[in-house]
């Protein structure tokens, strides 16, 4: 492989993991770290790396995943975080190690894969809130207060005063007698 043909297949990585990026930060209330476009990367340069040194490719995502499950068990991930890891991570294998000579069969999966996540995302944001703006609130909370909808809406519409909103609760924190929203109006 000369240089020319890696840098051609990172730079069609590079584009369809920004593709897939934008289509999965649509959402106002989920946004994906920006960091996880590196997965995809690393990816890339590992399995060029295990075709070029005497190492197999199999050990490589062996200790590859290792690592990964080690460190992703620490924090728990949206379906669209892990949709999105698992997409960047597949296309930076098919990249990196799909024949140059059938680079149609590479660019038509590529297509496909970009194709149904464009369509997934279009579907799901579809259902998206219709509200532009969010705001993180704290409400302080007396004994009898009850977490219902209404009582949560009332207190609310008091401290921002506004009447045509949605909000998701966050946190209840019954030592400091509070509640961590998320209101999205």
């Amino acid at each position: 492989m000369n240089l020319n043909e890696l840098i051609g297949r990172f730079l069609l990585l590079f584009f369809s993991i920004l593709v897939l990026y934008f289509f999965s930060n649509r959402k106002d209330n989920e946004t994906i770290n920006p960091l996880m476009v590196i997965v995809g990367l690393c990816t890339f340069s590992l399995c060029y790396l295990f075709t070029k040194i005497e190492i197999g490719v199999g050990i490589g995502f062996g200790l590859f995943a290792i690592f990964s499950i080690l460190r992703f068990r620490t924090q728990s991930f949206t379906v669209n975080a892990i949709i999105f890891l698992f997409a960047t991570i597949t296309l930076s294998i098919l990249d990196i190690m799909y024949p140059y000579e059938k680079i149609e069969v590479l660019l038509f999966f590529q297509l496909i894969i970009i194709g149904f996540y464009i369509a997934a995302s279009l579907i799901v944001n579809r259902k998206v809130s219709k509200y532009l703006n969010t705001v993180d609130l704290k409400i302080s909370v007396e004994s009898n207060f009850s977490l219902n909808n209404g009582n949560i809406r009332k207190a609310i519409e008091e401290k921002i005063q506004i009447s045509d909103f949605e909000f998701k609760i966050i946190l209840v924190n019954t030592i400091t007698n509070e509640i961590d929203l998320q209101v999205f109006y």
